[in-house]
Parts: structure tokens; C-alpha cells; sequence
């Protein structure tokens, strides 16, 4: 059982009316050390020594080292970073009270980046600056003044090689089939669309990250406003399409809504466990007599997410032990 006090459990939403659909946000950060090979270039020897020194400085800021085996106490899991056996060069630390958590071995030396519950754009913003600032004075990283900005694996990254997003849940869009509508909008204002398993994954559940595609030729002040009106217009259409789900799309509601008894099971996949999460916070949003929020919602993905086997299927009696002041009658 752990003993530390993780981001997600700090959440405070209202208990009545309409919740925001953000369940996270995340700002991230890619940045690499001048004059050593990107990840997939490295040999052993320098890997091992630049995974040694960030150890060593990270220590100074009290950053735990996330550990994929299933009880470990901190796993990358609980940053919602998504690491399976197989990705053996890669390391993560984390500091499991401010969701700040570091990457390296990936695309980029590193990846730094804070993901804090529900919509926190500037907290995470200043908590990775931060972080980014102080691995600065230990770390030269790669930068050209004069056109491309922070030297990065991806050129996607050019400019301020920073990512900021969000997670949503829209099961209301998907259902009243709006959301076809207003992601090729979305696209069209430089957005990002993917889905919450990885970076080419699909929408699953209603479950959808939002972010900024480039950073290019931005500021970051540039970046965080355009975001903000994006998760507005969300919000806004979500809220309204909402209303219109029992009236209008009753029947593929509840239709919907019956994913939630898959958390009665023993063992699911992992994609049938993120819909039987999004039906039950979609039944507490539409007024059903069950006791969910999008702080219980993180806590208990983010418990399915780490008890996940190797064959991939959820263990649902972890989750269900978070269920168990939960009404899920409907």
C-alpha cells in the first residue's frame, strides 16, 4: 500500500450541477542535452551515464523513480504515463504530491512535463517551467537561436517544444454524433485530436485528449489563450448536447449506460474498462442515482491502469474497492 499523497487526490469539484469535462491537464516540455545522440542513437555507455546523472540531481528535488512492476509503490502509471515491459530505455521519475514527472530515453533525452486533476493550465505551466529551468543548470540543452528554436527527435517540436493538453470527456458529443462536426474544426485551429491510451491512439469512450499540434513561431502565453477557448467551445457543446441525450438519443443512452455493469467483473480490457469509467460519470452527469465524479473517475482509471496484466485485462477487484460507497443503480 502506498504511503505517499498522489496529484489526482486533490481534486475539488462542486457536488451539484454541471461538472467540467476536463479530468486533467498536462503541460509538457521536450529537451535535450547538447551535443549527445538523440535516444535512438545513444549507445549503452552514454545512456547509462546520462541516466546516472539525472538520478543523481533529481534526488535533490526529492523525485521518485516510477517503477512498472505491478505493487510498486510509484509507477509511471500514476502520472498517466503509459510504459509497457518492453520499453526497457526508458526511465521515469516522479513527484507523486505535484504530478511533475520526467521522462528520459525516449524520443528526447527528456520529457518533462506536470499533470495536475481537472483544468489547471497555468499550475501546470509553472510547475514544469520551473522544473525545466532548474535541469538547466545542470543540463546544457540544445538550443538554436536563430530558426529552430529547442533541438528536438521531432520537428513537430520546433520552436518552444512544448506540448499543453488537456483530458476530456465528451461521451454527450459522441452520442448525439456532434462531435464529427467539431473535430474537423478543431483540426482547423492547429489542435490536436488523439485518444488517452498513447500518441497515435483513437477516442475511445467519449475520452479524448486536446492539445496544441506545434509550438512553432508561438509564446506560451499564445499557446495557453488558444486552449482556453478550445476547451470553452468544448464545454459549451458538450454541456448542450447533454441535454439533449435523453430526449432526443434516449435509447442510445442507455444503451450506453449499460457498460457500467462491466465493473462488476473480475478481469476486463483495458478499452472496455475506460467505457464502463465514462458510462458511470456520464450516469452522474445526467442525474442517475449514482455517486461519481471526475475526481473518483482518475482515481479509479488511474488503480484499473496499474493493476492492468500482462495479457493487458483490468483486475477489477482493486477498483471495485474504490467503488464501494458507490451507488450504481439505474
Amino acid at each position: 500500500m502506498s504511503t505517499h499523497t498522489f496529484w489526482y487526490e486533490s481534486l475539488q469539484i462542486p457536488t451539484s450541477g454541471f461538472q467540467p469535462v476536463v479530468l486533467s491537464t498536462r503541460v509538457r516540455m521536450a529537451r535535450n542535452i547538447s551535443g549527445l545522440p538523440f535516444p535512438n542513437r545513444m549507445s549503452l555507455e552514454e545512456y547509462v551515464s546520462l541516466r546516472t546523472s539525472v538520478f543523481r540531481v533529481l534526488q535533490k528535488y526529492r523525485y521518485l523513480e516510477c517503477k512498472i512492476a505491478k505493487g510498486a509503490q510509484v509507477r509511471a502509471d500514476d502520472f498517466l504515463v503509459t510504459l509497457d515491459a518492453g520499453d526497457k530505455g526508458i526511465s521515469t521519475f516522479g513527484r507523486p504530491e505535484t504530478g511533475q514527472v520526467i521522462v528520459i530515453g525516449d524520443e528526447d533525452h527528456f520529457r518533462i512535463s506536470t499533470v495536475t486533476a481537472g483544468l489547471s493550465l497555468d499550475t501546470a505551466m509553472d510547475l514544469t517551467s520551473n522544473m525545466e529551468t532548474l535541469l538547466a543548470t545542470d543540463f546544457p540543452f540544445a538550443f538554436d537561436k536563430q530558426r529552430f528554436g529547442f533541438l528536438t527527435a521531432s520537428m513537430a517540436n520546433a520552436g518552444l517544444a512544448m506540448r499543453v493538453s488537456v483530458w476530456m470527456h465528451v461521451p454527450g458529443l459522441i452520442l448525439s454524433e456532434t462531435w464529427a462536426e467539431l473535430e474537423p474544426l478543431l483540426k482547423s485551429m492547429d489542435i490536436s485530436v488523439r485518444g488517452i491510451l498513447g500518441e497515435e491512439s483513437e477516442l475511445t469512450a467519449g475520452m479524448v485528449q486536446l492539445s496544441n499540434r506545434t509550438s512553432y513561431g508561438k509564446s506560451s502565453d499564445e499557446i495557453l489563450a488558444k486552449l482556453k477557448r478550445v476547451i470553452d467551445l468544448v464545454n459549451e457543446s458538450e454541456r448542450s448536447a447533454l441535454s439533449d441525450l435523453l430526449r432526443q438519443y434516449k435509447n442510445k443512452t442507455i444503451d450506453y449506460l449499460k457498460w457500467m455493469s462491466l465493473l462488476e467483473q473480475p478481469f476486463i480490457s483495458r478499452e472496455a474498462f475506460i467505457h464502463a469509467v465514462s458510462a458511470a460519470l456520464l450516469a452522474a452527469r445526467l442525474g442517475y442515482n449514482v455517486r461519481f465524479d471526475n475526481q473518483l473517475a482518475l482515481k479509479v482509471l488511474i488503480a484499473g491502469f496499474k493493476s492492468r496484466h500482462e495479457d493487458g485485462l483490468i483486475q477489477m477487484q482493486v477498483v471495485r474497492n474504490l467503488l464501494k460507497d458507490t451507488l450504481m443503480d439505474t
